[in-house]
């Protein structure tokens, strides 16, 4: 009998969430009904969810009702959930009490990595102005590209990809940068082995390193770097189609070792 999994240490706020995301999109890809979810410390945790996964709440079996938080954030994340799909707050908006805008300050507090397991497929967004040849060659060390396509993002695209970005000022300059040209989408093939495939944030990073960041903004591609997100930033830049015969073909034999994982995280307190 194998061991049981052992779990990941989590050590930023946004990990724990991450993970719920990763099992409520993988438990949806295995075919599984509605994961059973587990406690969330606020009604916002449980609008990222339905926001990146573009799901409402009740498809998704989340209950913001039952969360922490403020009875004002609570409804109107139920209000925002309730809706597919979901709506979205505003980019300033931090509500009479300021609990959305201290929870996003909490999502984006920086901490090390946990261990997230790997998946073969990914995804890439090659920034308007980067050197596409360059980024690309810097991929190719770590994944082969399977397709490349060339998309406008709107303001809706770029809300989707970081729900979690406020700061009226930073907000409006990231949606004018990201839609002032097109980006390029690169669905990418890591090795069959899922034990060899690299660290998509250390991979992430190689790149910026090679290529030089001049600002936050202007550093070359948008990558994800976890299960969860890698999956939604899959199915929104190219395709529920793409996504589901992907991992289908590449990732399904590891999926439900990836699944214990993330329930194994969900039980930490």
């Amino acid at each position: 009998m194998n061991p049981p999994p052992r779990p990941m240490q989590v050590q930023a706020y946004r990990d724990r969430v991450t993970a719920l995301l990763a099992y409520v999109v993988e438990s949806a890809l295995a075919g599984a009904t509605r994961a059973a979810p587990a406690e969330v410390d606020s009604p916002w945790d449980v609008w990222w969810i339905c926001y990146r996964t573009a799901t409402s709440a009740a498809d998704l079996g989340l209950h913001p009702e039952h969360t922490g938080g403020c009875g004002f954030c609570r409804q109107n994340v139920c209000d925002l959930t309730g809706t597919r799909p979901p709506g979205h707050p505003g980019r300033s908006a931090s509500g009479r009490c300021g609990c959305l805008r201290r929870w996003a300050v909490r999502m984006r507090q920086p901490a090390p990595s946990p261990a997230w397991p790997r998946l073969r497929v990914s995804v890439a967004a090659v920034k308007p102005d980067a050197d596409r040849a360059a980024v690309r060659r810097c991929l190719s060390e770590a994944y082969l590209v399977l397709s490349a396509a060339d998309r406008r993002l709107t303001t809706a695209d770029v809300r989707r990809l970081y729900p979690d970005a406020y700061g009226e000022d930073y907000v409006a300059a990231q949606d004018a940068y990201l839609t002032s040209a097109p980006v390029e989408v690169l669905v990418l093939l890591a090795a069959a082995d899922h034990r060899n495939v690299s660290d998509p944030q250390q991979v992430k990073d190689q790149v910026r390193r090679r290529l030089g960041v001049g600002d936050p903004l202007r550093n070359h591609l948008h990558m994800p770097d976890n299960p969860g997100d890698t999956l939604c930033d899959l199915h929104h830049l190219a395709g529920e189609q793409t996504l589901h015969e992907l991992c289908g073909r590449y990732d399904r034999d590891a999926a439900a070792d990836r699944l214990a994982r993330y329930r194994a995280v969900l039980a930490l307190r």
